[in-house]
């Protein structure tokens, strides 16, 4: 008999204990508002009285969304469809109302990703002054197995209207879907063909993932893959302006330091100060050591997120403190106007893509002074070699006589030698293969040519780039070469110049 009792106090201590969990993992409902509001129907007709119907998620309230390559057009044969309808909820019992068209802003169809842009009403008037829900994007960089997570979107079972379900984190996989790595996100929420390109959410409610596909196994298994946050950030940063805060500004605590004028801030050789920047290729807890001053009196610095490190710029103009992220285009910038901040100093995020491009608004940053000794900072430690390896983007510009453009290196996959391999894609979407592996010498070597060359002799761009101090961000020398049938060099021309950036 007390071995009976026993047994049914852990089976209740369990259901209590499940029951728990379930609660806490549950969204809060504005949350769930928030995200219905910002997950939209996008639509195309096919003939013969047929649509292609997927999802897609508002991440600005200007009207952007983050959607599959897949859901706008033929993935395969890299055909957009000519017109793209964008359906919004009303209702929850009810479809959604397809009211808006939408312009292809960009596309990256190797990650099966796009952005649209709502541009007109669905009978080809202009949208005008039009303030979308949007929500917030994550950092999926901090998912681990097991992680709760939400997905919204139109399955199509039951008819299309809005689903919602939850799963767990159940692992990571190469971009083979065989090999290691972060490139695809396994989860085992429910999901249907509708689901594509809809949005997947942590327990902030933050966009962390993009569901992409599902792969059936034996018997009746069955996992479903997203495409994480992080490797949309290539499209979303140089495309994306007025990307919503993640969370209340009010929540980052507050150091406590000595009492001084609330504004300016004093600036000092060898203070650390810890920026939250939320926006484009920039997301991310930066810490920003202040180094001596320059020769305008402006304090140069050195800006750090987790391996990556670049220059920065910390200055005083018109009463407004400025940090400038990056030594070179496109560049960030955090603008600090005027303010009691109690330590704690809030401001809106620029980004300039060019030397005389206006600035473009497209997040926020937080900032306050982690430390006030004064001491001389240390010199960043030469990172050579760059560490190449598949997931990694490159932004890449480069100038010489047959050759001026600038673009995006996707190291998608390894070739016979194990060395990263992907795609380079220009301006106007004209592409290259590219190879970016390190030479006998110790230089990294990024050769692109066209695919497919059909003649023996191919002509080759090679950025070649010596040692350096920072490994994230190279500076190198634009050469030109052809190769014969058997693989040998010949014609090595210096042409130009290169630069090539770590996008994450």
């Amino acid at each position: 008999m007390k071995e009976g009792l026993g047994r049914i106090s852990l089976l209740c201590l369990w259901v209590l204990w499940a029951g728990g969990m379930a609660l806490s993992q549950t969204l809060p409902r504005d949350v769930r508002e928030r995200i219905i509001a910002a997950t939209v129907l996008i639509t195309y007709p096919t003939g013969n009285n047929s649509a292609s119907v997927g999802s897609g998620t508002l991440i600005s309230p200007q009207g952007f969304i983050l959607t599959n390559y897949h859901v706008i057009g033929d993935l395969e044969n890299r055909r957009i469809a000519p017109r793209l309808f964008v359906g919004t909820i009303r209702f929850v019992d009810q479809p959604p109302e397809i009211r808006y068209l939408a312009d292809v802003v960009a596309t990256d169809p190797n990650l099966d990703l796009a952005i649209l842009r709502i541009a007109r009403t669905s009978d080809g008037q202009p949208v005008g002054n039009v303030t979308f829900p949007a929500v917030p994007i994550g950092d999926s960089n901090k998912l681990t197995v097991g992680d709760p997570i939400y997905v919204f979107g139109f399955q199509g079972t039951g008819g299309y209207t809005i689903t919602f379900s939850t799963g767990v984190v159940g692992g990571f996989t190469g971009e083979d879907m065989e090999s290691g790595g972060k490139q695809w996100i396994k989860h085992d929420a429910q999901t249907g063909p509708g689901n594509s390109g809809g949005g997947i959410f942590n327990q902030d409610g933050e966009l962390v993932g993009i569901h992409t596909r599902g792969v059936s196994g034996q018997g009746n298994s069955r996992t479903a893959f997203m495409r994480p946050s992080a490797l949309a950030w290539g499209l979303i940063g140089p495309n994306v302006t007025g990307l919503v805060n993640r969370a209340p500004i009010a929540s980052t605590p507050q150091p406590q330091t000595a009492a001084s004028p609330a504004w300016p801030p004093t600036l000092n050789t060898g203070q650390t100060w810890q920026v939250r920047i939320q926006g484009g290729q920039w997301t991310g807890e930066w810490s920003v050591v202040v180094g001596q001053k320059d020769a305008d009196g402006d304090f140069e610095a050195t800006a750090s997120l987790g391996s990556r490190r670049t220059e920065a710029l910390f200055f005083l103009q018109d009463n407004i403190l400025r940090l400038n992220i990056g030594g070179q285009y496109p560049l960030a910038r955090c603008r600090f106007d005027p303010q009691s901040g109690g330590g704690v100093i809030q401001g809106k995020l620029f980004v300039f893509k060019a030397a005389n491009a206006d600035a473009e608004e497209i997040g926020t940053c937080v900032a306050s002074q982690r430390s006030t000794q004064t001491v001389q900072p240390q010199q960043p430690q030469a990172a050579w070699p760059p560490r190449l390896a598949v997931g990694q983007r490159w932004q890449l510009s480069v100038t010489g006589k047959d050759l001026d453009d600038a673009g995006t290196v996707t190291l998608s996959e390894r070739d016979s030698d194990g060395d990263p391999k992907g795609t380079v894609v220009f301006k106007e979407n004209f592409r290259m293969v590219a190879y970016f592996y390190m030479s006998r010498s110790g230089a990294a070597l990024l050769d692109m040519t066209v695919p497919d060359g059909a003649d023996s002799h191919r002509a080759w761009w090679r950025c070649r780039f010596e040692q350096q101090g920072n490994a994230a961000s190279l500076k190198g020398i634009l050469q030109t070469f052809r190769t014969d049938a058997n693989g040998q060099i010949s014609d090595l021309k210096e042409v130009g110049a290169c630069t090539a950036t770590l996008s994450r």
